[in-house]
Parts: C-alpha cells; structure tokens; sequence
C-alpha cells in the first residue's frame, strides 16, 4: 500500500506543479488564466482574486505532498479543489460555455468532458493516496520508490498533455476527406 500512496504523491505534486508553472511562468499565461476563470462565470472583479486562491491553493498541494508529515492533508485539499475545480467546469459545460481549458497554462483547447473526467480519476488517485496510507516515520524502500515514480512519472505526463494527445489523435478533414492508399 505504500506503493500507492507514494505514486498518488508523486503524480498529483507533478500535475500540480505543472499547473501552477505553466500559468506564472510566462507572464501572460496568469493573465490569460484570469481571463478563462471570468469566463466560467466568476464576476470580473472577482476573477483575479479567484485566479490567485486557486493558484496558491494548487501551490500549497505541491508543498503540502512534498512533506511527508504533511501528504495527508496534502491529498484531502488535492481531492477538494478537484471537486471544485471539476465542479466549476460541468456548470459551465451545462451553460454551452466552452472556454480554453487553462489548466496548465496558455492552449486553445475548450473545456470538454474529457477534462471533467481527467479532474475525477485526480481526485481518484488523491483518495486512494489517502487509502493507501502513509507509514509514519518509514521511508520506503528503493524499489517501491522506484515502482511508485515509475508509474506516477508518466501517468502525471498524460494528464499534463491530455490536450495535446487528444488534438494528436483526432480524426482531421484531410485525414478524413483523404482517399486510401492502395496497396
């Protein structure tokens, strides 16, 4: 079980990461994250301050997983703003708004399903973090280190890139209008 727990760290800590350095990196991913949070139905003026909580929020997960004494915690507040964040985009889908998903900083990419899906199985893999336990004071093992970023590692890659891969595999007119080949 400590396999599980210390994967669900890793891979939220790297998605999280990941979502808060790609929208303060560049300077315009924050101001284009501002943009995307008013058009999810927050009122203008309250849209930087909600973009500043949400950001320090998914900071404080980093911190918070990075810790051990801390990963419990960690994992509830991880579960928590996936439930609101998650929350937040079915009330705009069930609106007809379809704003850029600025979940990891600056794309083009509306907000669709897959992103109500990829927030569940986060807050999925937080829950199980929680269930797979931590064992005060032991440090695991070098093999379950290993399996346990082996696994979280790429999965945190996906999840990270879930925009690119499904634009990567998405049927397109000159796919589609393309006669085929013949042997």
């Amino acid at each position: 079980m400590r396999a599980v727990e210390l994967a669900a760290r890793i891979m939220l800590a790297l998605v999280f990461l990941a979502a808060v350095l790609g929208k303060v990196r560049p300077r315009e991913g924050f101001a284009g994250f501002v943009g995307s949070v008013g058009q999810f139905g927050v009122p203008a003026r309250w849209a930087a301050p909600v973009a500043r909580v949400a950001v320090a929020t998914e900071a404080a997960v980093v911190v918070l997983l990075a810790v051990p004494s801390t990963v419990p915690v960690g994992l509830v507040l991880a579960a928590g703003l996936l439930g609101v964040l998650t929350a937040a985009i079915a009330g705009a889908l069930r609106r007809g708004a379809r704003p850029a998903c600025r979940c990891f900083g600056a794309t083009d990419a509306p907000i669709g399903p897959r992103h109500v899906a990829r927030n569940l199985a986060l807050a999925t893999v937080a829950l199980l973090g929680l269930l797979g336990g931590t064992t005060a004071g032991a440090s695991p093992s070098p093999a379950t280190t290993l399996l346990a970023a082996g696994v979280a590692v790429p999965l945190a890659a996906v999840v990270v890139r879930l925009d690119d891969l499904v634009a990567l595999f998405a049927p397109t007119a000159s796919r589609a209008t393309r006669p085929a080949r013949r042997p």
